[in-house]
């Protein structure tokens, strides 16, 4: 529909995507390759001589948006969903949210190098897909059948939509940096090569639509940033043009692990084939570093105005590549370039891990888990990043078999999964979500699956016996009675007369007249009770300053006005402490100071329509604008000619046209409106679409002739404003007319 058209260039959200990783593997100490990944200090000491991965990947769905009903999923059907009866629209009012990214691991491996270190090699692939901020409102006008988006005013704010896909081979050293009999310290650091494969983003920072029912928009103004690698530029089904620029991308990486270890006394229950610690502690920073992309040349900020437009003028035609689909917008003057860079920079996904697993008996684990995202969205509008989440694995961990249970969370869709999965000996499967999906009553909004085969090479391991010390027996003293009755009596009445003795003393030595507590020796104020922090003399406005010192005794105020309070010398209500104008006075929202006036002119600036530009008060601070200046103006305006029917300036109204441009290049303050105006001879939305268009191709003459796009506005009128009858032919000629007008507002 055309609708769903004009809400494509807004966003779209699916209802699954691909997501980061592997819930609950990682954490077990026989995952090889893929703990080294989570923590590159896991390949020090770890369980394998060699461990070579083969071929694995990992993937997570999930967003706020839709639910999957549960009973599809239970019985694994897919086909032909339809909304409301198979899945529907979220109850929650959140901004709606999307991620969707994969993960495959190639061919890699670690060795164990040393009694203390470990090397590893891995090749990945990677792509990251989010889409942030969508309103909910907005969101309910997705769908077949909903009318109810035409003349509804949409307001999107910090609408992001971000892709990233890349290929990295990383090298990885871990060592044991420090040993004791209870404990252990490991560190490891990969290094890592990056070669993008494509990159994309689009975000608006506001972004306000209105869409009539004829399908013609009434409002669509906003910023649009788009950027994008220019190896998509002229992509095509066979995806042959992305590969052909691979050299021209790319950048590097590392990654940076701690490995802590508590190695209490060896319990009889630890086997040969077991793990010695009773708690790990985990710590990392991941996916530090970015790559670089040439940016594509439509790769711009643009200042987007579709208002007078149809929806199908932002439908992006069959055969037509990004590159001919955004000059033609901008031909349109539907996108205005406002700024271009070169080069496009995309951070990798940078993350901080972090897990403790507690060795609770035997061969049982249980581990807690946070991935946390360090990509700023709001500020790095051009990198994909991965979802924080929380994680709690018990599991049941052997040298030839593993089984885990994850309970996990996502805090984009703020929701708890609960899923399974296993490892047998080469082989690994799992889900961070398949219990509660199949299990559970919930509808399903992320889902997840991860799957490897890997070659394990297992170090040999020595048996330990330990020897119980047998226990020795402690003879007991025999118990002597003393009697002490008496001498407690004695020394009790020693102890109550010294004391009545000290009080005499104290009462003979001591004076404090007004009873405040000081010594009369040490009182200022002998005569009046006051407070010890002020040597005996009262503070009546407890404003701590003595009241013989205190100029303003009954108010409280500051040592350094000597008990008084900060004085407002303009009595603007702002002390002057704080008033950047304290002669003067003025307002709290300039500091004190009375409100500016930028240019001079008289007329302060809130009051001043053209606060950077001298003017009259009588024109609301802006300058008159010269009657000539109007008039070259107005003559050119009646000069602008069109092909019939089209709005495509004929050659001989340039002459003019360049007038106009002269008179704004030699004021840069002025700006223009361009007014498109027809006779009421056809349908009158087909007259506001061809006005509005004829209106645009005047704006984008002038910004070809290099004007900026932000001194000039364009709107159609269609036949709404005639300045002459329509029933003659000298009328309707008249009323086919342009308008420029200028002002300084």
């Amino acid at each position: 529909m055309k609708k769903s058209l004009a809400l494509g260039l807004i966003s779209c959200v699916p209802l699954f995507g691909l997501s980061q990783s592997i819930v609950g593997y990682p954490y077990d100490n026989y995952s090889g390759v893929h703990g080294m990944l989570q923590n590159p200090a896991s390949v020090a000491g770890s369980k394998y001589k060699v461990n070579i991965n083969f071929f694995s990947f990992g993937t997570v769905a999930g967003n706020n948006a839709y639910e999957l009903k549960n009973d599809k999923v239970k019985k694994f059907d897919f086909s032909d969903l339809k909304e409301n009866e198979d899945y529907i629209k979220s109850a929650n009012a959140d901004k709606k949210n999307l991620w969707f990214n994969t993960e495959i691991l190639g061919p890699s491996f670690m060795f164990t190098s040393g009694k203390k270190s470990g090397v590893g090699l891995y090749t990945r692939a990677r792509m990251l897909f989010n889409e942030f901020n969508l309103s909910d409102k907005t969101f309910r006008f997705f769908g077949s059948g909903n009318d109810g988006i035409y003349d509804q005013n949409i307001q999107e704010s910090m609408l992001q939509v971000k892709a990233h896909a890349f290929a990295e081979a990383g090298l990885t050293y871990g060592r044991i940096i420090w040993s004791a009999p209870h404990h252990q310290l490991k560190m490891g650091i990969t290094g890592k090569y990056v070669v993008g494969i494509a990159a994309a983003s689009y975000y608006s920072n506001k972004l306000a639509i209105n869409i009539a029912k004829s399908d013609i928009i009434n409002q669509l103004e906003g910023d649009v940033n788009v950027r994008y690698s220019n190896n998509l530029d002229n992509v095509d089904d066979q995806f042959d043009d992305v590969l052909k620029h691979l050299s021209d991308n790319h950048g590097l990486g590392f990654d940076l692990g701690f490995s802590y270890e508590w190695r209490p006394e060896s319990s009889e229950w630890l086997s040969n084939d077991q793990t010695p610690y009773k708690v790990r502690l985990n710590a990392s920073l991941n996916d530090l570093g970015s790559v670089k992309y040439k940016n594509s040349e439509n790769g711009n900020s643009y200042a987007a105005n579709a208002s007078g437009k149809t929806t199908d003028d932002l439908d992006k035609q069959d055969g037509e590549t990004f590159d001919e689909y955004f000059t033609r917008l901008q031909n349109q003057g539907i996108l205005s370039t406002k700024a271009h860079e070169d080069n496009m920079k995309v951070k990798l996904p940078t993350t901080f891990r972090f897990d403790a697993d507690y060795h609770i008996y035997r061969r049982l684990f249980i581990n807690v888990a946070t991935i946390v995202n360090l990509i700023n969205r709001d500020k790095n509008q051009t990198s994909a990043q991965y979802p924080t989440t929380f994680t709690v694995t018990p599991r049941l961990e052997k040298k030839w078999f593993s089984l885990y249970t994850p309970l996990y969370y996502n805090t984009l869709n703020k929701k708890a999964t609960w899923g399974a999965g296993m490892r047998l000996g080469p082989l690994f499967l799992g889900s961070g979500s398949i219990l509660s999906n199949v299990l559970g009553k919930q509808n399903v909004s992320n889902t997840d699956i991860h799957l490897g085969f890997t070659l394990p090479i297992y170090q040999r391991v020595r048996t330990h016996k330990h020897k119980s010390q047998p226990k020795q027996e402690v003879k007991e003293e025999p118990k002597q009675e003393v009697k002490v009755e008496k001498v407690v009596e004695t020394r009790t009445d020693t102890v109550v007369k010294s004391v009545e003795v000290v009080k005499e003393v104290v009462k003979e030595i001591t004076h404090d007249k007004d009873n405040d507590g000081i010594v009369d020796e040490k009182d200022e104020c002998p005569d009046v009770a006051g407070e010890v922090a002020l040597a005996g003399c009262p503070d009546k406005d407890k404003d701590g300053v003595a009241d013989k010192n205190d100029k303003c005794p009954d108010v409280a105020g500051t040592a350094k006005y000597n008990g008084c309070p900060i004085p407002d010398t303009d009595g603007d209500g702002i002390n002057d402490e704080e008033d950047k104008c304290p002669a003067v006075a003025g307002l709290a929202k300039y500091n004190g100071c009375p409100i500016p006036d930028t240019d001079g002119d008289g007329v302060n600036d809130e009051e001043d329509k053209c606060p950077a530009t001298p003017g009259k008060p009588a024109n609301g601070g802006c300058p008159e604008i010269k009657q000539d200046v109007v008039k070259k103006v107005a003559i050119a305006a009646k000069a602008i000619y069109y092909m019939s029917g089209k709005d495509i300036i004929q050659k001989v109204s340039y002459p003019k046209l360049d007038v106009v441009v002269k008179v704004l290049k030699a004021d840069p303050a002025l700006q223009i409106s361009i007014e498109g105006h027809t006779d009421n001879t056809g349908k009158p939305e087909t007259n506001l679409k061809l006005s509005a268009k004829r209106a645009d191709a005047v704006k984008n003459y002038f910004i070809k002739k290099g004007i900026d796009a932000s001194r000039i506005t364009a709107q159609g009128f269609g036949d709404s404003k005639p300045i002459a009858p329509n029933k003659t032919p000298q009328g309707r000629a008249k009323n086919r007319r342009v308008e420029l007008h200028l002002n300084y507002q």
